[in-house]
């Protein structure tokens, strides 16, 4: 019997294998890297040149039921496949999602310290630890057991792996960690909106002051990173919107934020209040800034529903759940953008889903985006694929069912995503655009 003779596809030229890896999807590229040593080595090249992957729609990064703990689950709702990924220590069931963008994922760990993590090449970067912000400070309950003690308005001790759900409101990357020290993180945070910021390699986080810049009691509730002017947009709670220009900013120190923080547009009076009308939750605003150059503030109204049974809560975390029976729920969409008003000056003008032109909007703790559907046909357009973006409800309820689904403009109703594995509430899942650049 004559021995079956296998091509050698090692030795097929790299220019080739490169040219077949730009055509390849996630999850087939990912396979490919562990065909031979060469087809590995040209992976790595490919990442190292930058080449665009063919399909960089956005994905929802979550973990699943039947998945080890270090194991997450990345689901594109446009092909409707699904692949795994096995993230670094420590393992991703035990991390709290605050970010991501660029294709990372901004996460805390049990210390309540942040990292940067890449899903797909479990590449990692270290931020700078929690103890070097402005108003916290590290030290031992009459127990002996570390907690945080956080300075402000209402200064309290906090246990170390709680302290992440309550203190951390969102974070967001200017660009990929792969950049190194061009690549700034900034942080939303406690008390009342304040934010920090630190390069990628700092040892510690920069708090902007910004006491003479917004009214009294007001902070920062999201923000967006413009890659094509290089400035932060903010959004206060009193519904305006700030630039913010790091670009010459010192690498560690405190700064002021008189010369670096400019205001483009004040919030219209009578507009929705989600802060005065929340009966239970704080709700939250994102920015969106769209490729024709409109700058968005989406408001999701949410309604507190009462469940007929309590939450499964994991054994040690049950004093980290404060309301068990309560369950949050996109109930409504509201659409402003930055408009000018008859006088020159800038405001915020309410929109509806048909000025979306035929984009969809990407909402949740993520950088937010708008994608043309035309690019991904599988895409609703005019609609907004959302997770849960509520910091206070998941303080409270850490366990709790997420608000995760795709928002119809057009019939304002919050219709289910369904993909093949069902994803756990912890930690929340959250969108990402995969990229291969470690």
């Amino acid at each position: 019997m004559e021995t079956a003779v296998y091509p050698d596809w090692s030795g097929l030229p790299e220019e080739l294998v490169l040219m077949v890896m730009q055509a390849l999807g996630i999850p087939d590229l990912l396979r490919a890297g562990a065909v031979c040593p060469s087809w590995r080595a040209a992976g790595a090249n490919l990442r190292r040149a930058r080449f665009p992957i063919a399909d960089s729609s956005p994905c929802l990064l979550y973990s699943a039921a039947a998945d080890d703990p270090d194991t997450a689950t990345v689901y594109n709702p446009s092909t409707g496949a699904a692949f795994k990924v096995r993230l670094p220590a420590p393992p991703f069931r035990s991390r709290h999602v605050v970010g991501s963008g660029h294709g990372w994922v901004i996460t805390a760990d049990e210390e309540s310290n942040l990292q940067v993590v890449n899903p797909l090449t479990g590449a990692q970067v270290d931020l700078p630890p929690a103890a070097t912000i402005h108003n916290v400070r590290p030290s031992y309950d009459n127990q002996g057991r570390p907690i945080y003690n956080l300075f402000g308005d209402h200064a309290s001790p906090v246990g170390r792996r709680e302290f992440r759900t309550m203190y951390y409101y969102r974070a967001y990357l200017s660009c990929s960690p792969s950049a190194g020290n061009a690549c700034f993180v900034l942080l939303v945070h406690r008390e009342e909106g304040q934010i920090s910021y630190a390069r990628v390699g700092d040892g510690r986080w920069t708090h902007i002051r910004t006491a003479t810049v917004l009214p009294p009691g007001c902070g920062y509730y999201s923000a967006a990173y413009n890659d094509k002017d290089g400035l932060f947009y903010l959004l206060t709670c009193d519904h305006s919107v700030y630039t913010l220009d790091l670009s010459t900013a010192p690498a560690v120190s405190a700064v002021s934020a008189a010369a670096a923080i400019r205001k483009i547009a004040k919030g219209v009076k009578g507009m929705f209040d989600p802060i005065a009308e929340a009966t239970t939750y704080a709700q939250w605003g994102d920015l969106v800034l769209t490729p024709w150059g409109d700058i968005l503030l989406v408001w999701r109204d949410k309604e507190c529903r009462q469940l007929d049974s309590p939450v499964q809560v994991p054994a040690g975390f049950e004093h980290e759940v404060t309301r068990p029976f309560h369950e949050m729920y996109t109930q409504d969409i509201l659409l402003y953008k930055v408009g000018v008003n008859v006088n020159g000056r800038k405001k915020l003008v309410e929109i509806g889903g048909t000025d979306l032109r035929g984009h969809a909007l990407f909402l949740g703790f993520n950088a937010s985006m708008c994608l043309s559907t035309k690019d991904f046909p599988l895409l609703k357009p005019s609609c907004a694929y959302l997770t849960d973006d509520s910091w206070e409800s998941i303080s409270l309820n850490m366990f709790g069912c997420r608000d995760v689904g795709t928002w119809n403009f057009e019939t304002q109703t919050l219709e289910e995503m369904k993909p093949v594995d069902a994803w756990l509430n912890w930690p929340q899942p959250i969108w990402i655009t995969p990229s291969l650049l470690s």
